[in-house]
């Protein structure tokens, strides 16, 4: 009998259930085309070091030890820890924008937010470049490179103004890259959104009601029911 009651909700609210999915359906139509072919994308994945500005020679007054490498080791951890915020900001992708007019490549920095990213672990920092042409994505990663390796004491003041030394420790290699499993499901998210607001709307309508239809609903008002007409079909 459940199943039956389900069945009636549905025919008697159907319309109220696909007009959302419909809507949804409308709206998914224009990325559509983008979840069933996506355009292709490529990236550029790159490890560099970067080590600490030197510091000026002082004259020792005392002769406690102390170990001279950790000292630059562990300023050049911190630094890779800032780095990537600055990496992904648009102060860097209109650094590189500057860099690569002056190389005759225009490129706006709004085309290019979000097209870089970075992670560090201890003094190695790792470039990610995702862009959706693999004769650009070249150019753009050695732009990247330029800016972190002449840029980069502009927007750290804890520099004074000594830039640090980025390396990059690996060749600049093109690699295919799948479209974002977001971007695939985005008509079917939209839908089954739609979907969820019309069995909502539905079930609101069907709630909201009281109509008397069926004997269950007269005798759960307290009313006695003598005899039932049934519906005649052809």
């Amino acid at each position: 009998m459940e199943l039956i009651a389900v069945w009636d909700f549905v025919r008697r609210r159907w319309w109220l259930i696909v007009l959302p999915v419909l809507a949804a359906l409308l709206l998914a139509l224009p990325s559509l085309p983008g979840a069933l072919s996506p355009a292709p994308h490529y990236g550029v994945q790159m490890r560099l070091t970067v080590a600490a500005p030197p510091q000026p020679p002082t004259e020792q007054t005392t002769t406690p030890y102390e170990d001279t490498a950790y000292v630059p080791w562990l300023a050049s951890e911190y630094i890779v820890v800032n780095l990537p915020a600055w990496i992904a900001s648009d102060s860097f992708a209109e650094q590189v924008s500057d860099v690569l007019s002056a190389q005759g490549i225009a490129l706006p920095a709004t085309d290019l937010d979000g097209a870089f990213a970075a992670e560090g672990l201890r003094s190695i920092l790792t470039l990610h470049v995702r862009w959706d042409s693999a004769a650009e994505v070249v150019p753009i990663t050695q732009a990247a490179v330029t800016v972190l390796q002449s840029r980069n004491q502009f927007y750290f003041p804890q520099f004074a103004g000594e830039p640090v030394s980025v390396v990059p420790l690996d060749e600049i290699r093109v690699q295919s890259l799948a479209a974002p499993i977001t971007q695939r499901l985005d008509p079917l998210l939209r839908v089954a959104v739609g979907l969820a607001a019309g069995v909502a709307l539905a079930a609101l309508a069907e709630y909201l009601d009281r109509t008397v239809r069926t004997r269950a609903d007269a005798e759960a008002l307290g009313l006695a029911v003598l005899a039932e007409i049934p519906r005649h079909r052809e």
